[in-house]
């Protein structure tokens, strides 16, 4: 055990008060895991890392190039597993355990998804949209001829050895602001509905890298605020090396995925904590020093005369709810005010806001075209 590593995992989760930790890296073949408050082996939810399974899952039966139906045809599966189709991230009416629990939930879901607001067209703006991955979950079950959750067990949980990872309930209680002891709709399932441990992750990881169509999901289709968007993967550099993963957010659990394809090398962290991404990219950066010797680069902050913040402020929407955009007292950037809080972001260039510190740290909103903002990867629109 490297006492190292155990100690940013102990101070990162003593920092952001996360009850409990499990995390795992395989660097080389060599694998360590620590747990903090919970059995090495606990089941968390794992939320939109779900997403690059479904990728795995819809790339071995569809392909990137089919179309979908439900949209237009400029729309295509690509498009589903890349946020790239323009459309909005989910449906007018959220509560989607109005489609039950029976087999026919996604399909119900489905049906409703022509009613989804359309942002722009496909490949102008990356939108995070939880909408596609229904409908690549449903095309992908539609092709299997079996529900998505046996079509996902047959064609990747089985052959990747995910024995511990299913759609069953957590081992643990979520905490915090967004905890919700509610069970997880049936329909929303393809976006991020599986509970997994740190060992299955790891193994996921593993299996991707070796597999000869892994690099599929790996190629750049989309440009979030930071980094690039594959099939189900996020990429970025660190020490000049390609790093690729995807985290997770849901019911108070907050988890990451992380892959360095050039050292072989797989990272994977749980918490049942709605802060706990925040201690996850402290450990993150531990490992991806380990795994490339290098860090994250710090955000590199620009200054901006007043007027480059003219055509900015206002007020957004979204489904989201509203996001009040001002200009903070006696420092650059702007401050976004969300239902509770507000967050004050720093220039990287005119249109891109890095947020330094507070609750919302590390975070990023940009304006990728006047009267347009994103919001946690999600489009909201100025209103007049």
């Amino acid at each position: 055990m490297d006492t190292r590593f155990r100690g940013v995992c102990e101070e990162a989760a003593a920092q952001w008060q996360v009850p409990a930790l499990a995390v795992g890296r395989s660097l080389g073949g060599a694998e360590e895991v620590v747990a903090l408050g919970c059995d090495p082996g606990a089941r968390f939810r794992i939320a939109s890392i779900t997403k690059p399974l479904t990728a795995t899952l819809a790339v071995a039966l569809l392909g990137g190039d089919e179309g979908v139906r439900v949209w237009p045809d400029d729309v295509r599966v690509r498009h589903l597993l890349s946020h790239t189709s323009g459309f909005d991230c989910e449906l007018p009416d959220a509560d989607q355990l109005r489609f039950g629990d029976g087999d026919d939930a996604l399909e119900r879901c489905v049906a409703e998804l022509p009613g989804v607001r359309r942002w722009v067209g496909s490949e102008e703006i990356w939108s995070y949209a939880n909408t596609g991955y229904w409908l690549a979950g449903a095309l992908a079950a539609e092709r299997a001829g079996e529900s998505y959750e046996d079509a996902l067990a047959r064609h990747v949980l089985e052959p990747a050895g995910l024995a511990e990872t299913s759609f069953a309930p957590p081992d643990l209680a979520g905490t915090g602001a967004d905890a919700s002891a509610g069970p997880y709709p049936r329909a929303r399932r393809p976006s991020g509905g599986l509970t997994s441990t740190v060992a299955d992750l790891l193994r996921f990881g593993r299996w991707h890298l070796e597999r000869p169509d892994g690099g599929q999901l790996r190629v750049a289709h989309g440009r979030p605020v930071a980094g690039v968007y594959g099939l189900g993967l996020i990429g970025e550099r660190v020490g000049g090396l390609e790093v690729w993963g995807h985290g997770g957010s849901w019911g108070g659990f907050q988890s990451s995925l992380l892959l360095v394809p050039e050292r072989d090398a797989v990272f994977a962290g749980l918490t049942n904590a709605s802060n706990g991404s925040k201690a996850l990219r402290a450990i993150e950066d531990a490992f991806l020093h380990a795994a490339t010797g290098a860090r994250r680069p710090d955000p590199a902050f620009v200054t901006l005369a007043p007027d480059a913040y003219r055509g900015l402020t206002g007020t957004y929407a979204n489904a989201d709810g509203a996001f009040e955009v001002g200009r903070p007292d006696g420092s650059d950037g702007l401050v976004v005010a969300f239902a509770d809080e507000q967050a004050i972001g720093l220039p990287l260039d005119r249109r891109t806001f890095h947020v330094p510190a507070g609750a919302h740290v590390g975070e990023r909103f940009d304006f990728p075209r006047p009267g347009l903002a994103r919001f946690a990867g999600r489009l909201a629109e100025r209103r007049p």
